[in-house]
């Protein structure tokens, strides 16, 4: 019986002991992408950057308009045969117009994640030496926890952190071949 007791002492005092032990701070990384200043200024240059494209997009939409109502209004003019032949055509250009677009919107999304990821690279470095420095067992980001105390949150110290360090963020323009 003595046994018994003395296993369930060892039992609760391990696990309330290793219970106790940890020390955890929170954090938020979306917050701190999204704010930091690298980031929004090569999210400017790459608004930027497609505004030329976006141009181009505008007036290839205008031509396919205009082709799609030649061909409307030439449906009486036209034989079958031709008229077959210019909506071929004009699908054609339609369907290259579309994957032209869903590239464009794809090539810049995946820079974006890119970017992204290079700076919760550098997150995490800093978090790894922050968690050394002050002997942190476990940090949370912020979408990982319902509520915790304010005093566990160390966003504010990271993002101080990483804005003094230049990251080198880079993206490369969408160029249709």
């Amino acid at each position: 019986m003595k046994f018994f007791f003395l296993i369930i002492y060892f039992y609760f005092f391990i696990f309330f002991n290793t219970l106790y032990a940890q020390s955890i701070a929170i954090i938020n990384i979306q917050t701190i992408i999204d704010n930091n200043n690298q980031y929004i200024d090569i999210v400017k240059k790459i608004e930027i950057d497609q505004e030329i494209y976006l141009e181009n997009f505008k007036n290839k939409e205008i031509n396919l308009k205009k082709k799609f109502e030649d061909i409307e209004n030439s449906k009486l003019i036209l034989g079958e045969e031709e008229l077959n032949l210019q909506i071929e055509n004009y699908n054609q250009e339609l369907t290259n117009f579309t994957v032209e677009v869903e590239e464009f919107n794809l090539h810049y999304q995946n820079e974006i994640i890119n970017i992204r990821e290079d700076i919760l690279n550098e997150i995490i470095l800093l978090l790894e030496k922050f968690a050394i420095e002050n002997q942190l067992d476990l940090i949370l980001d912020s979408t990982s926890y319902l509520i915790a105390s304010n005093s566990l949150d160390i966003t504010d110290k990271i993002n101080n952190e990483l804005e003094n360090i230049k990251i080198k963020l880079e993206y490369t323009n969408f160029e249709k071949n």
